[in-house]
């Protein structure tokens, strides 16, 4: 059975696509520090995770939640994944310019998870996220941790093989 939540093209809608414009606006006019192949693996990265992680919670056999306007995978939900690349990429960019190390890392990590909790929030208040299946969004702040930290070592293993 698919559930519908909206049927009109309105504020969720909306938030996505600006935000994806936004956002890779500033990554275009931002002073470039990475490769384009370095520069597009981040973006992907944040693509990829969200895109497995949804896919793995909010379909069966676990279906915990819903995004956007409806049950069903739809062209907007494709737009929403790929609107996470450039907050992948910003993570990393603003982690490389800071030049983040030892224990700053631990607190970058839980600033940018506590950011990802808020920007979940703002996505269940316009009607992005669905979580009427039992899923909890404080659950999603480990996973953010974990993904961050493996990006992290994703960079470095990066760094590592260019020198």
């Amino acid at each position: 059975m698919t559930v519908i939540y909206e049927k009109s093209f309105d504020w969720n809608e909306w938030v996505v696509i600006i935000t994806l414009l936004l956002l890779n606006l500033l990554i275009l006019i931002t002073p470039k520090i990475f490769s384009m192949i370095e520069g597009t693996a981040h973006y992907l990265f944040g693509i990829t995770v969200v895109t497995f992680f949804d896919h793995t919670t909010s379909v069966r056999p676990w279906d915990l939640y819903d995004v956007n306007d409806s049950s069903k995978y739809q062209l907007m939900d494709f737009i929403y994944y790929v609107m996470n690349g450039p907050f992948s990429f910003f993570f990393m960019y603003l982690y490389s310019k800071l030049r983040i190390k030892g224990y700053q890392m631990i607190l970058y990590i839980l600033i940018w998870s506590s950011f990802g909790l808020l920007a979940e929030w703002i996505g269940v208040k316009i009607g992005l996220f669905h979580y009427n299946k039992g899923y909890k969004m404080y659950w999603s702040f480990p996973i953010y941790m974990l993904i961050q930290t493996i990006q992290i070592i994703y960079y470095h293993k990066i760094q590592k093989a260019r020198k």
